[in-house]
């Protein structure tokens, strides 16, 4: 089986408007990305790689003002920054993650596609479906969560072709209520870009432009 990597969170986008200091003063910029760990910044001012930085923004208008700790992972020229969000509380956390996953997949960065079909897990006997599927991983709607880092074999049928996907995964992040994502450690090239063309072939849902929110 091949490994992959991906990142652990799913990542939107977005236009943000965020406020951020490392002191006293507090700059303002946008953010064109938003992850469940951390955003990508431009219009920055005063950014450089390490820099620890205090943030504040609101991820949508229905929901609070998001005041986090970060860390400055990556700088691209022209462009912006990379942030982790290294600081936050699990509440906020969370908010993140069910805003992401409500999203329609035209504003995911990942493209992914809807997938009903129950997941079998060696690991577990509580009946498990799937929400989505992307070919880096899947969600998983299940009551029985697991530990994040646990090692999972998942085993299922990719929508309605005969074809029965095998494959190692490991819990990368829980959304309370919802279930948990899951990313694909070693699968097989085969299932994998059986999944590809699966997503590939799934109908774009309808372009919806993100609305901008006041960081408060």
């Amino acid at each position: 089986m091949a490994k992959a990597y991906v990142r652990q969170y799913p990542r939107l986008k977005v236009r943000i408007p965020v406020e951020y200091t490392a002191g006293e003063v507090w700059y303002r910029c946008v953010a064109i990305t938003l992850g469940g760990g951390g955003l990508f910044l431009t219009q920055v001012t005063g950014l450089e790689s390490g820099k620890e930085i205090s943030i504040r923004f609101r991820p949508a208008k229905h929901l609070p003002v998001v005041k986090a700790k970060a860390l400055v992972r990556y700088l691209v020229a022209e462009q912006g920054a990379g942030i982790e969000l290294t600081e936050i509380s699990a509440a906020d956390r969370q908010r993140l993650l069910r805003l992401i996953h409500q999203k329609s997949g035209d504003r995911r960065l990942q493209r992914r596609a809807r997938l009903a079909t129950q997941v079998q897990c060696e690991q577990t006997m509580t009946l498990a479906f799937s929400h989505d599927i992307s070919p880096g991983g899947m969600f998983i709607e299940t009551t029985d969560l697991m530990p994040v880092g646990s090692l999972l074999t998942v085993r299922f049928n990719l929508n309605n072709l005969d074809r029965v996907v095998t494959a190692t995964a490991h819990v990368a992040y829980h959304i309370e209520k919802l279930g948990m994502g899951v990313l694909f450690s070693e699968i097989d090239p085969e299932d994998r870009d059986a999944i590809q063309e699966y997503v590939q072939s799934a109908p774009l849902p309808p372009e919806r432009k993100p609305a901008a929110s006041p960081s408060g």
